[in-house]
């Protein structure tokens, strides 16, 4: 090859890695699977929430047809699971490539179902592919490298909505497998340390990849101040679990588990030391007590035929489950599955249930001899969150919210908010003492003392505007445009 051909030969390379690195932009929809404002027709508004119920003794019920995409001032916010299955090679997936069909097909299964409580954003993102997950000899720095490069585009799909869309809306955050691996890191950069944006938390669910928390303690692993739900509802809380059937052998952590990958402390992904795990123990929550007698699955739902149905059949009492902290397994909620047999009939082996490739399998009946349920994590527990979710909703209350003027306390104003130069502060009772701007990690970036101060050399973006006074302290956004 001559110095010319060498020379093109290069700068391809060179561009196409800057193509690569290039992260989505998500104010284009194109790059949305669920957005009510870019998108007229993304998939949850063509959700149909009507919900067939079948019962263990054979008869039949329409339940509930669910109102969607209200105005509830709760978002719902969701990354989906691995469907790039490639195992030839680890890498991330390019925008172009990615398989929207099942992207889709996931997002109804698992996720559809909660449209009733507000408006659904789901980006399309650059994950991991399978590769990534099962090589034993991948390097801890190269798979931290692709899920930090997933996760970048996580991360500006949610700023991108909390800049333009959120609005002081409460959120629900929802993951599954690399989903709650990418939400997981989302919570830690974004809300562990930001209690303005906690307060907005009604719950991160994390389906699929349990939390791992210090010792006698609902903090203290991968996340340092954000709890995992106990036994009583509790807004700005974590739910996590993984699902297996009850008389398989749970398996133990392996090396290359996340958790014991120091790249992901040291790039800020999560809280805890890769090398303190085996000092963790496990939580349980969501009503799923450790118990040798488990409870009923109230509901097990899922989709009701072909890939492009959005209709839903609810399995009722069904499966028993509890949770257990697995001898000499370090941390985690390990939700396990018992199948009640119903004879003659057994509406699970019903004829025209989805018979869909690949991982996406008949869900009911799930395949015999199956030990790890990881597919079906969201399903066991849909029914218990449903009923839960109206009322984490109803005891978050959002601490400040992002509106064209903010209110901040009884009487304090800050104006214009978006800003591009100078603030002002108006209806000031009392003598302020400070006013200390954060960025959305809640380091502090810049400190004024007067009512008026320029923002004009900040970043575009979301801030967090603390305002001290010899009487009282309130916290507000200030978005700089």
């Amino acid at each position: 090859m001559n110095l010319k051909a060498m020379l093109f030969f290069a700068l391809v390379i060179t561009l196409s890695a800057s193509a690569m690195a290039q992260i989505p932009d998500y104010n284009l929809q194109q790059n949305w699977m669920c957005h009510p404002v870019l998108k007229t027709n993304d998939v949850a508004r063509q959700q149909n929430l009507a919900l067939t119920v079948l019962n263990s003794d054979g008869s039949i019920k329409t339940d509930t047809i669910y109102p969607h995409y209200a105005d509830t001032l709760v978002d719902i916010f969701y990354v989906y699971p691995t469907i790039d299955t490639t195992l030839s090679f680890a890498g991330n997936t390019e925008i172009n490539n990615i398989d929207t069909i099942t992207a889709r097909i996931i997002y109804r299964e698992q996720v559809g179902i909660y449209a009733q409580f507000g408006r659904v954003f789901v980006p399309y993102y650059r994950q991991a592919n399978l590769r990534v997950f099962v090589d034993p000899t991948l390097s801890l720095l190269d798979q931290a490298n692709y899920m930090e490069f997933a996760y970048k585009d996580v991360e500006a799909a949610f700023d991108n909505y909390l800049l333009h869309y959120n609005n002081g809306h409460r959120i629900i955050l929802m993951g599954h497998s690399q989903g709650a691996y990418l939400m997981r890191f989302l919570l830690r950069k974004r809300f562990d340390n930001n209690p303005t944006l906690t307060s907005q938390l009604v719950v991160a669910i994390s389906g699929g990849e349990p939390n791992y928390s210090a010792k006698d303690s609902r903090t203290g692993g991968s996340l340092q101040n954000i709890k995992t739900l106990d036994s009583v509802a509790e807004s700005g809380c974590m739910i996590n679990w993984r699902t297996w059937n009850s008389d398989s052998a749970v398996q133990e952590l392996q090396g290359n588990s996340f958790f014991f990958n120091h790249y992901f402390v040291d790039k800020g992904l999560i809280y805890q030391t890769y090398n303190t795990v085996y000092h963790q123990e496990s939580n349980y929550n969501f009503g799923y007590l450790p118990s040798n007698e488990p409870k009923k699955v109230t509901r097990y739902i899922s989709l009701a035929a072909d890939t492009d149905t959005s209709t839903y059949l609810g399995f009722d009492d069904m499966f028993r489950a509890h949770v257990t902290p697995p001898t000499n397994i370090p941390g985690g909620t390990y939700l396990l599955i018992d199948t009640i047999n119903y004879i003659p009939h057994d509406q699970r082996t019903i004829p025209y249930f989805p018979r869909l490739s690949g991982l996406l399998q008949s869900q009911i009946p799930i395949p015999a001899g199956t030990k790890n349920y990881h597919i079906w994590d969201m399903q066991f527990v849909q029914g218990d969150l449903l009923n839960l979710l109206p009322e984490l909703i109803a005891i978050t209350n959002p601490s400040a919210s992002v509106p064209e003027v903010a209110d901040v306390g009884n009487s304090i104003r800050v104006y214009p908010n978006p800003a591009t130069d100078i603030v002002h502060l108006s209806n000031v009772s009392s003598k302020i003492k400070s006013i200390r701007l954060c960025n959305l990690q809640g380091k502090l970036i810049q400190e004024f003392f007067t009512n008026d101060f320029s923002v004009s050399t900040l970043a575009a973006g979301i801030y967090f505007i603390s305002i001290q006074t010899d009487k009282s302290s309130v916290t507000s956004k200030l978005v700089k445009r």
